[in-house]
């Protein structure tokens, strides 16, 4: 499970920020996931709160996901479409020179602090 990792890595972000800013607590950790990330957002939910309680910093805080569509141009019509599989066909003209724009990120967005 290398949600596990992720978790950890985005724990060490988060402790590093937070000590930076003197903050005395964390409250809520704010990530974007993109579809195409490759990460089970349970498991890594599951994996933030295993971790979190070894750190009094973030031992209160939740992990909040914020799910990323996949979006892609096509590169002959200039169309953006939304797509729901990873099958990146435009819709108005059927070509397959899509330009993925979305769906691949994975970022801590917001942390939230007392």
């Amino acid at each position: 499970m290398h949600e596990m990792s992720v978790a950890t890595s985005l724990i060490d972000i988060v402790l590093d920020t937070a000590k930076n800013n003197n903050a005395s607590k964390v409250t809520k950790v704010f990530v974007k996931i993109g579809r195409l990330a490759g990460i089970e957002k349970d498991a890594l939910l599951f994996a933030y709160d295993a971790i979190k309680d070894e750190y009094g910093l973030i031992k209160e805080s939740e992990m909040v996901i914020e799910d990323v569509p996949i979006t892609g141009k096509c590169h002959k019509c200039g169309k953006t479409d939304t797509y729901t599989e990873m099958f990146f066909a435009c819709s108005s003209c059927g070509a397959y020179e899509v330009e993925l724009l979305t769906g691949e990120e994975m970022s801590i967005t917001e942390i939230e602090v007392d």
